[in-house]
């Protein structure tokens, strides 16, 4: 035992420099991360903005209600959540999330959203269980099941590249779902055992019923926890979130006398691509040097996810080294963005502790045994530590995250809180049923919003074929993502130029007139300030007005007015700026 204790002290105090990589002089970070927990998500935190907003009322606030607001804001919908049902139904359009019943909505409210749909309103319910309304809906009562998997568009609504979307899994716990009987209805979408799934009543205005949960669905995809739902795993089209999304936004669009969305891509772009590389083996920082001066000839800026691997072990060599600090610090000369990649690079950094917050180089030696263990290591070591080296070796300004193999601990979102950072590339798309980023939640729950954005993987290169043979059906797929102006992030290892450079050029070549190209701290910055962007549209002395206040300032922001003869406004304003444009 004394030898024991004797050898764990030298180990703390005396690095090996066979198997650590030492740079002298250097000792921190200083100071300690705290993880604080966030106040919970109120539903009055967004019961604000005027009567032409999409309404949710909110029959049940223990409901994931929030999903809806994170899933609209990415979709650019403005919407004003309440409890109040005679609040909503200023609006033209109101969702009653998540159930439509007696036990919730007494008499007089349940004959008001009738009165609402028969004075050409519009009201989508989701879980319809009573009060009297299947006939105005035109549906009979609708069978709950956590059973059902797939749902299968009858008619193109909107989708007709997409007409099957996953809903929820045959192998894991699953969303509830509720099949209807439709009786008067028009049928939109049916589950696989034939029940309605989505359907709409014209009664001078329209009656709809969505059988998806659809907040609750929301909050499982973009919380990573809807992962055996998907279809594929990358490199493949899956908008199944975003396709319920986009056809409830269609209604409101529909139904509102002057709607208004906020584009998802910056103004006069169809796709934003965000190109990003992880630097994880010896030969990656070398040549990401490379990859940095094809990318600056062009005009162009990318994001360079760097692993300060200093330890020797399982993994590979300490090749974050003197050259490898070199090669970074050339990466932030020439105008390219530096993430972290993590210290060790470990599978096992979800199941990693948290740790103390106290982490510091030289101190701090995580230590990889294999593919499946490792000591030595907590989750705030590994962001605090890699970010503090990147900083203070190379003179990089680190606010983007990726963990090595997209290992994803619940506890993330508060730990990049925690240790300063505000963008994570940490799971594929694929894996959230989106193609748009998304703002994160503490503990990956449903409580609390957290002050950093998911910017999913849509395209990668370790599964077969090679890079360079996919280079058309990735084009194929961008292609698709611009269809509603998602986007696209590409992950690229380094670790040889060859056919993964010419993939990257030539694909950043075919589309650099049409898509906004970049990094991912770039493009955060630009999609936190549209998220934080705050707009209405009024009636003032017979005329329509939009109003749009900025507290992060907007660049090219376009407000898209499908039913003005404007139909798009360009928003450029400085930091707490505002302004107000009459709408021709």
């Amino acid at each position: 035992m004394a030898v024991a204790a004797i050898g764990a002290v030298w180990w703390a105090q005396r690095p090996d420099p066979a198997v650590m990589h030492v740079f002298s002089g250097v000792r921190g970070p200083k100071g300690r991360a705290r993880v604080v927990e966030p106040p919970r998500a109120n539903i009055a935190d967004f019961d604000r903005g005027g009567p032409h907003r999409l309404a949710i009322l909110v029959t049940d606030p223990q409901s994931g209600w929030l999903g809806l607001v994170r899933g609209f804001r990415s979709h650019g919908v403005p919407v004003t959540v309440t409890q109040n049902p005679a609040k909503a139904l200023r609006h033209r359009v109101v969702l009653v999330y998540p159930i439509v019943s007696g036990r919730v909505l007494d008499g007089a409210q349940l004959r008001a959203l009738a009165g609402h749909v028969r004075a050409g309103g519009t009201v989508l319910a989701f879980n319809l269980a009573g009060g009297g309304l299947g006939e105005l809906f035109g549906v009979g009562a609708g069978a709950e099941s956590n059973m059902r998997t797939r749902l299968r568009w009858t008619t193109p609504a909107g989708e007709p590249r997409t007409d099957e979307l996953a809903v929820s899994s045959a192998r894991e716990t699953r969303i509830a779902t509720f099949g209807y009987a439709p009786t008067t209805t028009r049928v939109l979408a049916r589950f696989e055992d034939g029940a309605t799934a989505a359907a709409c009543r014209t009664v001078v205005g329209q009656a709809c019923v969505l059988g998806v949960d659809l907040g609750a669905f929301a909050q499982r995809a973009m919380n990573g926890r809807a992962e055996v739902v998907s279809r594929s795993y990358v490199n493949a089209y899956e908008p199944s979130l975003d396709v319920l999304f986009r056809w409830v936004r269609d209604l409101y669009v529909a139904g509102e006398p002057m709607p208004w969305l906020i584009s998802t891509a910056p103004a006069g772009k169809q796709v934003s691509i965000l190109l990003s590389h992880d630097i994880d083996a010896g030969t990656s920082p070398a040549n990401s040097v490379t990859y940095a001066q094809a990318l600056k000839a062009r005009g162009l800026s990318a994001t360079f996810f760097v692993q300060t691997k200093y330890m020797k072990d399982y993994n590979d060599v300490a090749f974050f080294n003197d050259a490898a600090v070199a090669a970074t610090r050339r990466l932030v000369s020439s105008g390219m963005d530096v993430g972290s990649h993590t210290v060790a690079h470990s599978r096992e950094f979800e199941s990693m502790p948290l740790g103390e917050g106290r982490e510091r180089y030289p101190a701090y030696r995580p230590f990889v045994e294999g593919e499946r263990a490792v000591r030595d290591a907590t989750i705030l070591g590994e962001l605090r530590v890699s970010k503090y080296l990147l900083d203070r070796l190379a003179g990089a300004q680190v606010r983007s995250f990726r963990p090595g193999r997209l290992s994803y601990p619940f506890s993330l979102p508060q730990a990049l809180e925690a240790t300063g950072y505000r963008y994570s590339s940490s799971l594929t798309a694929n894996m959230a049923l989106t193609h748009l980023p998304f703002q994160l939640t503490d503990s990956r729950g449903d409580g609390a919003l957290q002050p950093v954005w998911e910017f999913p993987v849509a395209i990668e290169d370790e599964l077969p074929p090679s890079l360079g043979d996919r280079l058309d059906a990735a084009d194929r797929l961008v292609g698709q993502i611009a269809r509603d102006r998602g986007v696209a992030t590409i992950l690229i290892h380094p670790n040889v130029t060859d056919h993964k450079l010419a993939f990257e050029t030539v694909l950043a070549d075919r589309w650099r007139d049409r898509a906004w190209i970049g990094s991912i701290s770039a493009f955060g910055d630009w999609w936190r300030a549209r998220d934080a962007l705050d707009t209405d549209v009024a009636l003032h002395d017979g005329r329509w007005v939009l109003q749009a206040a900025a507290p992060l300032g907007a660049a090219d922001v376009a407000v898209i007015l499908p039913k003005a003869r404007r139909r798009e406004v360009r928003l450029n304003l400085p930091a707490n700026g505002a302004v107000t444009h009459a709408l021709p």
